[in-house]
């Protein structure tokens, strides 16, 4: 396994973390010596259900998913987080441990973790990072409402086009390099059901089929039939980047 490399004591994160990037330098530098940056690798889990948290977790170039899990052991995404998000926002609301959540990156890149006594001593130190911490909160459930509602109302294809282009802001590329298999278990329906929303797309022209993924070739034409979730979101994150 590769391990988590401690940031080095300089001042610079490299390629920053929303949140993390928007606070003042003399923030971040209280907790800098303490965040670790490990490159991840799709399907790596970051914490479990119902286990007590040690670290919060804050992607610069992965794509984690939050699971929710049910009891027979499947698992229906309700959130996503890239660079604009950390991964462990139950901490900072006062639990310590997920109840039914599941970390999983998404899409492999670089993470950086913070263990909880450095995350919550600079929450207290900060009120810069207190504040951003409390927009990302309203966020966060913003994105898991919109989610439960998409799910239940929306059709697949819509569902798919919203995706795709969260997926694809997140990575700040068009190349989604997931499977339709992959794609069916993160939407929660039959991969027949993804195949034939991908097909409808393709024949549109506004995606193309490679092996292992997706290319994302007309943005604005994909974004014509996403549904309204992917603006409402992207709009309410947009507020936490550094100068929105």
């Amino acid at each position: 396994m590769v391990s988590w490399l401690s940031v080095d004591g300089d001042g610079e994160l490299g390629t920053p973390n929303h949140l993390l990037g928007a606070l003042p330098p003399a923030d971040v530098e209280g907790f800098l010596g303490r965040l670790q940056r490990r490159l991840t690798e799709p399907g790596d889990v970051l914490y479990q259900p119902g286990r007590r948290l040690d670290h919060v977790f804050f992607p610069e170039t992965a794509v984690v998913s939050i699971l929710t899990m049910l009891a027979d052991g499947s698992g229906i995404e309700t959130a996503t987080i890239g660079r604009e998000g950390m991964a462990g926002i139950f901490l900072f609301l006062g639990d310590d441990r997920s109840r039914n959540g599941r970390a999983v990156v998404q899409m492999g890149g670089s993470v950086l973790r913070l263990d909880v006594d450095a995350f919550r001593a600079g929450v207290a130190a900060s009120a810069k990072f207190e504040q951003l911490m409390i927009m990302y909160s309203r966020a966060f459930l913003l994105q898991v409402s919109q989610s439960v509602a998409c799910g239940a109302v929306h059709p697949i294809r819509a569902r798919l086009a919203r995706w795709l282009l969260q997926t694809s802001d997140r990575r700040t590329s068009e190349d989604v390099a997931l499977t339709q298999q992959f794609l069916a278990d993160i939407l929660g329906v039959r991969r027949a059901s993804v195949s034939e929303a991908v097909s409808d797309l393709k024949d549109r022209g506004v995606v193309a089929v490679r092996r292992g993924g997706l290319m994302i070739i007309d943005r604005t034409g994909l974004a014509r039939y996403a549904c309204e979730c992917y603006g409402v979101v992207r709009d309410e994150y947009a507020r936490l980047a550094p100068g929105g």
